[in-house]
């Protein structure tokens, strides 16, 4: 039992029973994230790879300008893709990829490439096979310094080991703050 409602330091040891609640309210030097700029895009590329190696989809069909808010910021991207894979194997899994880069409009480097989003199915009849699908990814990308009111694009890119066909992209692109 404490004897005195003044202290200094504070025993871990000697508290005991029902303590109460303790808010946040009054700490400081905290920051959290925040949407601070959002970008949203649907495209029809309708576009075919048989190449296992990425590739940008051609044309710059699903490509996305997008100019940024703050500086430094990175982006939550949410992409859906509908696509198309057909193949013709006795017993194999055919994938078909899709990922995103940012681009700096300016020079056209690449900032920062996305992880691979592997769509794999397995066509095992030894027949040619076409399955159509669709599937949404969400990924954080930290394209590192990149100062306020930076052009960039949002650029996808697929592959595939049979022929793969990106029919359409619905890309949600969040601006986080730093």
């Amino acid at each position: 039992k404490l004897v005195s409602a003044s202290y200094d330091t504070l025993d871990a040891t000697i508290l005991t029973g029902n303590l109460p609640a303790i808010s946040g309210a009054s700490l400081t030097g905290l920051s959290s994230p925040k949407i601070i700029g959002h970008a949203y895009d649907w495209s029809t590329p309708d576009e075919s790879t048989t190449s296992s190696t990425f590739a940008d989809i051609p044309s710059n069909k699903g490509r996305v300008s997008y100019t940024t808010v703050g500086a430094n910021s990175d982006f939550i991207l949410s992409y859906g893709v509908n696509y198309k894979q057909t193949g013709n194997h006795a017993s194999y899994f055919y994938f078909f990829n899709l990922r995103y880069k940012i681009v700096l409009q300016s020079d056209s480097s690449t900032l920062v490439t996305g992880n691979s989003r592997l769509l794999a199915h397995n066509i095992n009849e030894g027949t040619l096979i076409t399955n159509s699908d669709a599937v949404t990814h969400v990924e954080l990308l930290d394209p590192g310094t990149v100062a306020a009111g930076t052009a960039l694009y949002f650029q996808p890119q697929f592959s595939s080991q049979s022929t793969g066909t990106c029919k359409g992209i619905q890309l949600n692109i969040y601006e986080v703050s730093a």
